[in-house]
C-alpha cells in the first residue's frame, strides 16, 4: 500500500478540506451580504442596531481568515516516517 504525503490523511483530511472550503466561502462572501444589510436596513429605516459595525465585521473577518491559516497550516504538513 502507498504511504500518504501528507500527516493528515483519509477521511480526517477530506473533512478539515470541506470546513476550509465554507470557510473561504464566507469570507468570500461576507463583504457582499454585510453591505446588502447595511443597504437594506438604510432603504427600509430601520432600526440598526441589529446591524453588525464595520469593526465588528472586519474583527469577525480576522478571526475566520486566522482560521483558514491554521487549517492551510495542518494541511500542508508532510508525512514523514
Amino acid at each position: 500500500m502507498n504511504e500518504p504525503i501528507y500527516k493528515i490523511h483519509g477521511l480526517e483530511r477530506r473533512e478539515l478540506k470541506k470546513e476550509l472550503s465554507e470557510l473561504k466561502r464566507f469570507v468570500k462572501n461576507f463583504w457582499h451580504y454585510h453591505q446588502l444589510d447595511k443597504d437594506m436596513y438604510s432603504f427600509y429605516n430601520c432600526d440598526s442596531s441589529n446591524l453588525m459595525s464595520d469593526t465588528q465585521a472586519n474583527v469577525k473577518v480576522n478571526k475566520v481568515s486566522k482560521q483558514i491559516e491554521e487549517i492551510e497550516e495542518k494541511l500542508s504538513i508532510l508525512y514523514n516516517n
